[in-house]
Formats: C-alpha cells, structure tokens, sequence
C-alpha cells in the first residue's frame, strides 16, 4: 500500500485556471482537479480508459456523448472509453477527483510524452455566456 497527501503532490496547470494533482498505481489513476472560474476542458475523448469524475465543491456543465449534464457535489458520472466529452464552470471554482482505468500515466508530472490537450497558454476553452 502507498499513500499521500494530495497538498504534498505537485500541483499542474494543464490549461488556463485548470489545474491537476495526480496519482497512479499499476492499474488505476486518480487526480484531484482544481477549476478556477471561468475554465474548462475542450472536446476531446479517451480511447485509452474509461473516466470516473465525482465532484466534491461547486458546479459544472459536462457535454458527455452529445447530452449536457450538470454535476454538483455528491455527483457521479462515468464517461465510457472513447466517448467525446467536454466540461465548463457554471459561476464558481469546481474541485474534483477523476479516476481512470487504467491508468494514463500520461497525466503525472514529468510524462514526457505526447498528451491529449493543449498546453496551458495555448488556448481557451470556449467561456460564452459563463458568469
């Protein structure tokens, strides 16, 4: 068994006011994402895993497979392998914890391989009509 503190692991920007803390075994990933408003995530989808997301403080829209869903606390969602989803702040800062399986190592600090989204700076998701 291994264990941390999630204020001990590094902390990335992985887009503008979106930010990710991230662990893994062997087989599954877990981060801890931490929304400033206004942010969120572009369309994309994960061919590699299947994504759990449980929301813990504030509120976001999610576009998970063409249908729109509002996650709150208390809030689970399961997005299958491969299915395009997409989120967005709807007025305050959002804390959440995604859980991949299996795991993407791809999401640890220091991977230096290709990821999926763009770099922090390189682009905004779209924030119309965000308060």
């Amino acid at each position: 068994m291994y264990t941390a503190r999630w204020d001990d692991l590094p902390e990335v920007e992985v887009l503008p006011r979106n930010h990710r803390r991230a662990v893994s075994g062997l087989e599954i990933g877990v981060n801890c994402i931490r929304w400033e408003h206004p942010t969120g995530t572009p369309p994309h989808a994960h061919d590699d895993a299947e994504k759990a997301v449980l929301v813990v403080e504030g509120t976001m829209d999610w576009q998970i497979g063409g249908e729109t869903v509002r996650l709150d606390p208390g809030t689970v969602a399961v997005v299958p392998r491969g299915v395009e989803h997409s989120g967005r702040t709807t007025g305050a800062a959002v804390r959440f914890y995604e859980v991949f399986a299996p795991a993407r190592i791809q999401n640890l600090v220091g991977f230096l391989g290709k990821g999926l989204l763009p770099p922090a700076g390189l682009g905004r998701p779209d924030t119309t009509g965000e308060a």
